[in-house]
């Protein structure tokens, strides 16, 4: 399918030189309108229900928006989460005025966040005179990007750093066509953006070290100076710090104060990224054993005990193997894993519930066709071009891989900030390609291979999506928090518990999972305030 992709790809490329530039510019309208139609759809029909870490933010976010000052002990275990929290609650405030569930406003306020990238990347095209066919297919890329949906609705930071990449460069190439004062201003302004991507995400700091060697590469080409460099590397470290003043002011006002002692520590990440059974992602078991240490000396010591103990059972071929498994975790899947996050749902169409699994295999098969056909461009773009916002692109994609393949614990989100600027080196790579000029014997040969390949991917396709009944539908599941916090309550005698379960569909089972065997309880089921059904007298 990805030779059928490039195929069709480089044919496209040749329509669209050939479009008169209004007939260019009136289709390249049409897509953009289209992105902003789909994207509103998405934004007001679905709302993700926000587990793990989202639900923590969420929640605390609402009740700083109220008023609240108190913090929950989650963040005094992840204090990197805070700043995000800081930035939702004021997004909230005035959206509490207008509605009560402002959670589609957020949506819509994410789309046009990651939006930028698009405008970003039309601009760097412009600039590259790649403007046609290359605005055509990085919106056409755009529109059909599943992860850009996705994590538009995925209240999280991931929204927040997915443009960044292409936002930072463009700021950086208008600086440098520009002079004097407003120079210094739009290169100010990309050190600011960087900034705040960096104290909402951590890893974000690539992205500030690329910017800090992209000024040694422009003075070493001599775009700079080497006054204009030290001003540049000088601006990038006192924008960096007032960010986090500014953040750490904002934390004492909300109420925020850390506790050293219930904070996890980096090595802890560290030592989860070891973890072999997990290939270096997130591993509840590794967090627990560390969270329970007491002080913050014995939450260090404990996390290098876990490390020295790694890498003396894995030994350096073992350890090569590890990196391995967690580079196939950071690079393998394009939807950065888009599916594994936006599950569960507040509000989604039914005809989508109804359909869920079916709608993925088919989004997950285009993504993942499209991922590797924008691979293929983008080692193309990398062997063969050697300009500076090139290796601005490269030293982003090498500086994250060598964090979280190397360092940190992995994850394919983790990768997302890099989507657009695979998406830019896929289209320049396009470029680079050979012309067909085909005459008509090869035609006819080149239109026997396409229906070769279409042949065996209908008959993959056909084996892999084998219908299969699935009996057991769970329509909800209750704690959202819990590998966190503990779902489980102990009820005294004569005592009761109420919770409300929210379910996506039509349900007629209700599994609870008790944890003791013994004891006898009353379980009464209500709906509207009307007793459904009462059960009495449970063993176990």
């Amino acid at each position: 399918m990805v030779l059928g992709l490039l195929v069709m790809t480089m044919a496209g490329r040749q329509v669209l030189k050939q479009l008169s530039s209004r007939q260019y510019r009136w289709l390249l309208i049409g897509l953009v309108g289209l992105i902003a139609i789909v994207q509103i759809l998405i934004a007001t029909s679905f709302v993700d229900v926000a587990r793990a870490d989202p639900f923590f933010v969420r929640q605390q976010a609402l009740l700083l928006a109220q008023g609240s000052h108190h913090w929950q002990h989650y963040f005094m275990i992840y204090p990197n989460n805070v700043n995000f929290t800081l930035l939702v609650a004021n997004l909230l405030k005035p959206l509490l005025k207008l509605t009560q569930t402002p959670w589609v406003l957020l949506n819509v306020i994410r789309f046009i966040w990651i939006d930028t990238g698009l405008i970003s990347g039309l601009y760097l095209l412009n600039r590259w005179r790649y403007w046609q066919p290359g605005a055509v297919s990085f919106s056409l890329l755009w529109l059909v990007s599943v992860p850009v949906a996705a994590f538009g609705l995925f209240a999280y930071t991931d929204a927040l750093v997915l443009p960044l990449l292409p936002d930072s460069l463009a700021l950086l190439t208008l600086g440098l066509s520009l002079t004097g004062w407003r120079r210094w201003g739009v290169l100010i302004g990309d050190g600011l953006l960087v900034a705040v991507g960096v104290v909402m995400k951590t890893n974000l700091i690539v992205l500030w070290l690329t910017l800090v060697l992209m000024g040694i590469i422009l003075w070493w080409q001599r775009q700079f100076s080497g006054r204009q460099m030290l001003g540049w590397l000088v601006s990038l470290v006192m924008t960096l710090g007032v960010m986090f003043a500014v953040m750490r002011t904002a934390q004492q006002q909300a109420g925020y104060t850390r506790q050293a002692d219930a904070a996890l520590p980096a090595t802890s990440w560290i030592a989860m990224s070891l973890n072999p059974q997990s290939s270096g992602e997130y591993r509840h078991g590794d967090f627990a054993r560390v969270n329970q240490m007491p002080t913050a000396a014995a939450k260090r010591q404990q996390t290098q005990q876990i490390i020295q103990q790694r890498l003396h059972q894995m030994g350096v071929t073992g350890t090569l193997v590890h990196l391995l498994k967690k580079m196939r975790v950071f690079w393998a899947t394009g939807d950065f894993d888009s599916f594994k996050l936006t599950t569960q749902w507040i509000r989604a169409p039914r005809w989508y519930l109804n359909h869920q699994r079916q709608l993925q295999f088919w989004l997950v098969l285009m993504t993942q066709t499209i991922y590797l056909t924008m691979l293929v461009q983008a080692i193309v773009t990398l062997m063969k071009r050697r300009e500076w916002a090139v290796t601005f692109v490269a030293l982003a994609i090498l500086g994250l891989t060598a964090f979280h393949v190397g360092l940190w614990e992995v994850e394919g989100r983790y990768a997302l900030p890099l989507l657009p600027g695979l998406m830019l080196l896929s289209i320049v790579g396009g470029r680079e390609l050979p012309v067909w000029h085909l005459n008509r014997v090869m035609r006819r040969q080149l239109t026997w291979l396409v229906v070769v390949l279409a042949a065996i991917s209908v008959v993959s396709l056909w084996q892999t999506s084998q219908a299969t009944r699935i009996t057991d539908v769970v329509r909800g599941n209750q704690g959202n928090g819990r590998y966190v916090v503990s779902t489980v309550q102990k009820i005294g005698p004569g005592h009761a518990v109420t919770t409300p379960l929210a379910v996506s569909g039509k349900s007629n089972v209700l599994r609870l999972k008790p944890v003791a065997t013994h004891g006898r309880v009353t379980i009464t089921l209500t709906k509207g305030g009307a007793c459904c059904q009462t059960v009495a007298g449970l063993g176990q």
